[in-house]
């Protein structure tokens, strides 16, 4: 059953130097814009709602891990990424060097999720434990007595230049070894289809994924899927088991939460800041906001954050 937590939140929305940001130049042309494959059909979805208000500008977008967008933008080949991650040092300076005027904006935040198979039985995990099966120090089920399994833990997520690997390996654990995979998945989608075939399986997604309902193909397998809660401290300080919900995520009490960046680098003001631009006003936020995510700017009206 859902219940709903309804928040009354007034906001004036403001982007920064919007009112320069209305000239023709930035709505004429070409761009081409790259995000993290988990967010490919959010994006999609904010470049037509782009493509409608503004079809003078042609407009091309596909996906690909945040490495891969990150190293296109810094080798000026585009100059708009939407990824899960912020630029670390080395990808800053390299930009730096090739002189382009690389502008973030965060624009909204998500989440990791843990998924195991319906035939394991645990409920609840603690960071300390999740952070124990990364490193490779609670290798086995029986670790965990409420799973009711004895077999290997199957850890399965996407490959070392994803931003769900560096989030999980860098963010919100310091781990000094890769991850002892069982399985690297191409996308998130394949993380979802290896545990639901899989009942030793651990996987690991975007509640963006998780979500999504636009993968006809996975809707099917989420069947066979199971979200684990994490034990946390609530928005009461009461230590329980915490889901990832919208209402989590904007109450900053699910532990793993992130955010999500807009990247530009032209050298000149063009369509890459337009679109930004657009992404951060009110009709962008609106988009992450009914897909579950919370925007970083609450759009201008009473809105309705659900807890699952």
């Amino acid at each position: 059953m859902k219940s709903a937590v309804l928040f009354s939140i007034v906001v004036v929305l403001s982007v920064t130097g919007c009112t320069k940001r209305q000239g023709s130049d930035l709505r004429h042309g070409t761009l081409s814009v790259l995000a993290t494959e988990s967010h490919l059909p959010l994006v999609q979805q904010l470049a037509a709602d782009y493509r409608s208000m503004y079809p003078e500008v042609v407009l091309s977008l596909a996906g690909t891990t945040t490495r891969g967008a990150i190293v296109e933008m810094v080798n000026d080949s585009v100059h708009c990424v939407i990824v899960d991650r912020r630029l670390n040092d080395e990808e800053r300076a390299a930009a730096q060097n090739a002189k382009l005027n690389v502008v973030e904006s965060e624009i909204a935040r998500d989440a990791l999720v843990l998924l195991i198979h319906p035939k394991n039985k645990l409920a609840m995990v603690t960071m300390t434990e999740f952070g124990s099966i990364l490193s490779g120090e609670t290798p086995l089920w029986s670790k965990l007595p409420g799973s009711k399994l004895n077999g290997a833990i199957e850890l399965c997520l996407t490959g070392r230049n994803s931003g769900l690997y560096e989030l999980v390996t860098r963010s919100f654990f310091k781990l000094q070894k890769d991850v002892p995979l069982a399985a690297v998945a191409a996308s998130q989608e394949s993380v979802i289809v290896y545990v639901a075939n899989h009942p030793e399986a651990l996987g690991i997604v975007s509640f963006v994924a998780w979500k999504d309902t636009t993968q006809s193909a996975s809707q099917s397998w989420k069947k066979n899927v199971r979200v684990v809660d994490l034990l946390a401290k609530d928005a009461e300080g009461v230590l329980t088991a915490i889901r990832a919900t919208q209402r989590s995520i904007y109450d900053r009490v699910y532990p793993l939460t992130y955010s999500l960046y807009v990247y530009t680098s032209e050298k000149t003001p063009g369509t890459a800041q337009g679109f930004s631009a657009f992404v951060e006003g009110d009709v962008g936020q609106r988009v992450f906001l009914h897909a579950g995510l919370v925007p970083k700017t609450m759009p201008y009206r009473t809105i309705q954050l659900t807890q699952e």
